[in-house]
């Protein structure tokens, strides 16, 4: 019987489970599918949200830490796993005018950052930049890691430390008696524990328990990706919601679509066609390089874009570590230390009042 299992194998699930492993804690983690095989597979690796400065300050607080702990946690994992998580110090290029805004946001979190419009100055920074990237915003220090690689450093650390889990196991009622966690049921199988953490990203509202559930929805994204060689492009540059991200290896991701359609993951021509024109706006030189694959993810999206990361309000034992939208891999590693700060009763590095149930709803 461990102290607690962690319902869902993605990044978020993947994480928190480590952390309480490498403080003590019997752990078990459960995962319908493979390990990773969700929105944390699917998504661009940026190590900023997109737009900062349209988040609230509880957003911010966990990207900032998060930012710090990466370029450490990616040793440790290639130490343990022998896996190259590709960390790169790619940048970001942000096409947009707003600078009060901006400039305001860059000064509260100190932010080496620097407003460009001067198109030499633009093609110095990123040489491959079409016309559309006549002004925006330059963050030198921005990281980025290869979400498939990550997730398998990730996979390779638990069988290295031996942290007990299960793919292909779906969850199918949280078990709750007298307001407290009992376990966790699948199919005929129980397995009783005290803690119980909901880690199912965009699937984790399907757990109500005393009637109330989380409010995590499915946002579906579209992603495509061109075989390059390396050098081609060597910044992420984002403008109006898309972006493109060089890979270590000369690929090139372009993404992403928002679409608010459930729980439906299959790629579209229409997606296509948007990512690629929107690419090639960008970096002209896409145009000539051949579209590799495309896929779909669907990220676990909240009303306020701020994920839950709490105990139940009603049922004791419980905790939700869900809804991290499309920043799973940028908040990630902070957001993993709050959970455990608040699992093991220690006083939260940060405030835990904005990513409570009570202040989603």
């Amino acid at each position: 019987m461990p102290d607690c299992i962690i319902v869902g194998g993605g990044v978020i699930g993947l994480l928190t489970a480590r952390q309480l492993f490498l403080q003590g804690v019997d752990v078990l983690l459960l995962e319908k599918g493979p390990l990773g095989g969700e929105s944390s597979w699917a998504g661009g690796g940026i190590i900023s949200p997109l737009y900062p400065w349209r988040y609230a300050d509880s957003v911010n607080v966990l990207a900032e830490r998060s930012k710090k702990i990466y370029p450490q946690l990616v040793k440790t994992l290639f130490d343990e796993s022998g896996v190259d998580s590709e960390l790169l110090h790619s940048g970001l290029f942000t096409v947009s005018d707003n600078l009060p805004q901006i400039t305001g946001w860059a000064k509260k979190w100190s932010i080496e950052s620097r407003f460009v419009d001067d198109a030499a100055q633009i093609r110095e920074i990123e040489p491959a930049a079409g016309r559309a990237v006549d002004r925006g915003l330059w963050m030198p220090d921005v990281m980025q890691v290869r979400n498939p690689k990550f997730v398998k450093a990730l996979k390779a650390s638990f069988q290295h430390l031996a942290i007990p889990y299960k793919e292909q196991l779906a969850v199918d009622e949280i078990i709750v008696k007298n307001n407290r966690i009992q376990g966790v049921r699948s199919g005929d199988e129980t397995i009783l524990a005290e803690r119980v953490i909901i880690a199912s990203g965009a699937w984790s509202a399907q757990f109500a328990v005393t009637g109330q559930s989380v409010k995590v929805n499915p946002v579906k994204g579209q992603m495509i990706m061109y075989k390059g060689e390396p050098g081609l492009l060597k910044r992420i540059v984002l403008s109006e919601g898309h972006y493109v991200i060089p890979r270590k290896d000369g690929r090139i991701l372009a993404g992403s679509t928002l679409e608010d359609i459930g729980f439906d993951k299959a790629i579209s021509t229409r997606a296509h066609e948007e990512l690629h024109q929107a690419a090639v706006e960008l970096i002209p030189l896409l145009e000539d390089l051949p579209v590799e694959r495309q896929w779909a993810g669907l990220r676990p999206g909240t009303e306020k874009g701020i994920p839950y990361i709490c105990p139940h309000d009603e049922v004791e034992g419980l905790y939700i570590h869900a809804g991290h939208f499309r920043n799973g891999i940028v908040l990630g590693a902070a957001s993993v230390e709050l959970m455990v700060d608040l699992v093991l009763g220690r006083t939260p590095w940060c405030d835990a009042a904005p990513y409570t149930m009570q202040a989603q709803h």
